[in-house]
């Protein structure tokens, strides 16, 4: 009877376990970006209304010159945008991910009026004919300090209007760096980190603009594999290092990004815990059949062992322990350790008879699922934490 008792103590906490998964947090379906599109006018109208252009007269007459007053220089001005189309791919192993997006940028230049044709209110100029024309004047040289491959620009464009706002467009697909902090894989949350800034000119020549709507995010920016929790960005100088004393003023946003940990739940935790959860039963078997209950323990064991072999490639190969990797490191020894008590069991059992074992037996009903439990409860409390 206290057997049949604790096999039914045993599955109702199994019971209780499985529905404290299943209740753990979800994604919701219809979750909300932050950081959509909402600007309120077109990006070279709001430079050119909070700093007007100078007159082509003040500036240097050579065009590869920054147009910056002779008499009393300060620095220009350039407004920009980031808009993230899509994010493809975040690759948390190699600690980066790839950006899709639109980067607008905007800046005067009133000597550059001179190339509208007559009768004409702007110059638009596309690809090829943008990068001659880039190639011949001076311009604020914008890049992502944080590349680690070679840039890919798609379009490009170069708009010259009357008033002297010169814009440039680009469509970019960039990969980017990022440092991953895996600690708490599949429960972490993540930084996704842009840097924009000029490659040559520093901040007494360039000064990036905040004209609203820095960086956005399309609608279509979801991530299957994660949800993005928040995007926050700031303009100010950056002291480079790399480029000697000089500061740089440069743009800094970050997207929190949280990991979906459903399919690791279902996929993998969920399946090993309840293997493990189901060797304790290995002392529903006859006491002195330990050969039974040897190939009852080894067999899941062995299960176990398999199923973390086919599920490898879906963790992140990092050289440090994550949260998941003790989940599973747990349940390995837990099985082990339930191998050396079966073999001390059998051990007493041909040294003292029937008479000492059943004491083993019984502490062990309790102790086995207790610890299981607490450690289940356990590792809740850090992932939700």
């Amino acid at each position: 009877m206290a057997r049949k008792r604790c096999i039914r103590l045993l599955l109702v906490l199994l019971s209780i376990g499985v529905a404290v998964w299943l209740n753990l947090p979800l994604a919701q379906a219809n979750e909300r970006l932050p950081g959509q599109a909402n600007r309120i006018g077109d990006l070279w109208k709001l430079n050119a209304a909070r700093h007007p252009c100078a007159t082509a007269e003040t500036l240097p007459a050579n065009a590869y010159i920054p147009p910056q007053q002779r008499e009393a220089p300060t620095p220009i001005p350039v407004g920009i945008s980031i808009h993230i189309n899509e994010i493809p791919e975040i690759s948390d192993t190699y600690n980066r991910f790839q950006l899709d997006g639109l980067l607008t940028s905007t800046w005067c230049d009133s000597r550059s009026i001179s190339d509208i044709p007559v009768g004409e209110d702007a110059l638009v100029l596309f690809n090829n004919a943008a990068e001659d024309w880039l190639s011949e004047h001076w311009s604020p040289q914008l890049e992502f300090t944080n590349r680690v491959s070679e840039a890919f620009y798609q379009t490009q464009t170069i708009t010259i209007r009357k008033n002297g706002s010169i814009e440039r467009m680009t469509r970019f697909e960039e990969q980017l760096g990022s440092e991953f902090k895996l600690e708490k894989f599949p429960f972490d949350q993540q930084l996704l980190r842009i840097y924009v800034q000029s490659f040559t000119w520093d901040q007494s020549v360039v000064r990036l603009v905040n004209l609203g709507d820095v960086v956005s995010l399309s609608r279509n920016s979801r991530l299957p594999e994660w949800e993005i929790k928040n995007l926050r960005y700031v303009i100010r100088n950056h002291d480079d290092p790399e480029k000697g004393s000089k500061e740089y003023s440069r743009l800094s946003s970050n997207i929190t990004i949280k990991r979906r940990s459903g399919y690791y739940i279902y996929k993998i935790f969920m399946p090993l815990g309840i293997l493990t959860f189901t060797s304790i039963f290995f002392l529903a078997i006859p006491i002195n059949a330990f050969a039974d209950r040897m190939a009852f323990i080894s067999g899941l064991l062995f299960t176990t062992l398999a199923y973390q072999i086919i599920i490898a490639s879906a963790v992140p190969r990092v050289p440090y322990l994550t949260l998941g990797d003790t989940y599973t490191i747990f349940l390995f020894t837990f099985m082990i350790a339930e191998v050396f008590i079966a073999y001390h069991i059998s051990q007493n059992l041909q040294k003292q008879g029937n008479e000492g074992v059943p004491t083993i037996e019984r502490a062990m009903e309790i102790f086995l699922p207790l610890i299981f439990i607490l450690f289940q409860t356990l590792f809740i409390w850090l992932a939700i934490n």
